[in-house]
């Protein structure tokens, strides 16, 4: 299972990088504008693209990042931090529908953190 956890961190940690790569240089990502509801550009350009001030890519490569320093540390996530993961994600999800928009790199952030978190809840069984 830290395997596995620690290969949706790494994941996780890339495409959070990619994304926030796109967003300091104000580019969509290619390949996902392709509906009115797939949309990462609408997702990304958004007021809710940044947290307090934060862009949010930037808080998905400290999360990741620090999620592959737990798990190399401790072999495995602390619940604490995989929820607070998890909640931003759900906010995350949350503002996709407000938005009426998914963004399909975003959406594999979001299911890297989820799934992790599955993974830790049966380590701690």
């Amino acid at each position: 299972m830290r395997r596995i956890g620690l290969g949706l961190s790494i994941i996780g940690l890339i495409d959070s990088s990619y994304l926030l790569y796109l967003t300091e240089t104000e580019r969509p990502p290619p390949f996902c504008n392709v509906s009115a509801y797939i949309d990462c550009g609408r997702v990304e350009f958004s007021a809710f693209s940044h947290f307090l001030g934060v862009p949010d890519p930037l808080l998905g490569v400290l999360f990741f990042a620090m999620s592959i320093t737990l798990w190399l540390k401790f072999g495995s996530v602390l619940k604490y931090w995989w929820a607070l993961g998890v909640i931003f994600s759900g906010y995350l999800i949350f503002t996709e529908v407000i938005l009426n928009s998914i963004c399909l790199y975003c959406m594999l952030a979001q299911a890297c953190c989820i799934i992790q978190g599955i993974f830790i809840l049966r380590m701690k069984e």
